[in-house]
């Protein structure tokens, strides 16, 4: 076992963080929030916070009184010892990427980050902390994640009627690298900081915008110099990429950058990326097409590890069991790290982080004991587990059809 180890990283998170030993308790601050975090996972129905409260007493064989556990559960100081774990493990997994540095070098990028939010319903009485639309209350997850490994960089909770362009990274900690986003942040306002700190974007181009062409790339004739990009119309056989360099000025500056379209056959029209991203035109579409993999880790945290399994209007207890789903999906690294030396190049390529989720839930017991126990026997029972599902992290179809991941990486020359 190495000293960077993830597993030792897991380990010393909660053993350093959180207190083993409590003489007020019977079950301790630490026994508490990992029986919290990884009981609380699987894609049974018919889990709930109260099956949490009677898989503690089973497991650790010590009473605790419905009263107590939500008070424990309802309590500020859960919630900070959640918060300590979560900023940690983000600040100490996102300082070792795991793959794709091949990648990174030909797009002479430091990292590629893709950005959205979740919406998680909540019951009625919990719209007085967090608003959603309509007479519905709701929590939003707005995350940003690493593409190449999964793991989380910045998030934030908010109350679902927030808008997206509303919650954002910090600009400054953009720099060097990209971000690829929706719609639902498109603003040149944002595109502009971004180039101004010395970051990248990729992003959707909205139907309704209106920017000028100051360059033809590809494609545009030399007439299309000065007119509005999407009111340029094409007479002759369309090409499958086209692009030109576009300005747009905004409330903070002149925005430059470059618009590359690709032709859509089905639609009969050209879908619009902007980026200021030095790379091949044709890597764009592959390259903002795998920014589907955010929806995916929030379909598994939430299908797998039951970020929407809340049923409770407290907000403490809302956010400790977001906190406690955060918490789980970040530990769910480790089975990513200890599983790649056993991958191909082709397996990498095809790494779903939906299947690590669901291998975690699998491995909860053995997580419990091995972070409740410092023994060698349970890391090398935990170990044995995720080497066992190491070949079910991956998309098993992996041969038969390329994934998007190997798409951008032939188009690249790269390797994972």
């Amino acid at each position: 076992m190495t000293e960077n180890n993830s597993l030792d990283i897991l380990r010393q998170s909660f053993q350093n963080l959180i207190p083993s030993k409590d003489g007020r308790m019977k079950i301790s601050p630490l026994e508490f929030i990992v029986l919290l975090i990884f009981h609380y996972l699987g894609d049974s129905k018919t889990s709930s916070i109260e099956s949490i409260r009677k898989s503690m007493k089973g497991y650790l064989g010590i009473g605790i009184k419905r009263s107590s556990f939500w008070e424990r559960l309802a309590g500020n100081q859960l919630k900070k010892n959640l918060e300590a774990i979560v900023a940690n493990l983000m600040e100490q997994f996102n300082s070792r990427l795991s793959l794709g540095k091949d990648i990174l070098i030909l797009l002479n990028v430091s990292a590629i980050l893709i950005i959205d939010s979740s919406t998680i319903t909540l019951i009625d009485s919990a719209k007085k902390f967090f608003s959603g639309t309509g007479s519905k209350a709701g929590v939003k997850w707005h995350a940003c994640f690493n593409l190449l490994s999964g793991k989380m960089e910045w998030f934030k909770l908010s109350p679902s009627s927030t808008h997206d362009s509303q919650c954002f990274p910090d600009i400054a900690s953009l720099k060097n690298k990209l971000i690829i986003f929706d719609l639902g942040y498109f603003e040149y306002n944002l595109l502009l900081d971004i180039i101004n700190i010395g970051g990248f974007f990729l992003s959707r181009l909205k139907s309704n915008s209106v920017v000028y062409i100051t360059k033809n790339v590809q494609g545009f004739s030399k007439k299309s110099i000065g007119e509005s990009l999407l009111s340029v119309r094409f007479k002759s056989e369309k090409k499958p990429i086209i692009e030109a360099l576009i300005e747009k000025v905004c409330e903070s500056g002149t925005l430059q950058c470059r618009a590359i379209g690709f032709w859509n056959p089905e639609k009969n029209k050209y879908h619009w990326y902007l980026t200021n991203l030095v790379a091949a035109a044709c890597i764009i579409y592959p390259l903002y097409r795998i920014r589907w993999q955010i929806e995916l880790i929030f379909k598994a945290c939430k299908n797998s590890l039951n970020a929407n399994r809340i049923s409770s209007g407290n907000k403490n207890i809302i956010e400790s069991l977001l906190l406690a789903s955060i918490a789980a999906y970040l530990s769910s690294y480790t089975i990513l790290s200890n599983s790649l030396p056993y991958l191909d190049q082709q397996q990498k390529q095809a790494i779903s982080f939906q299947r690590i989720a669901k291998i975690a839930v699998l491995l909860s017991r053995e997580f419990i004991l091995f972070l409740l126990n410092s023994s060698k026997k349970e890391l090398d029972a935990l170990l044995e587990k995720i080497v066992l599902f190491s070949d079910e992290i991956f998309d098993p179809n992996y041969k038969r059809r390329k994934t998007s991941m190997g798409v951008m990486c032939d188009l690249l020359g790269a390797k994972m």
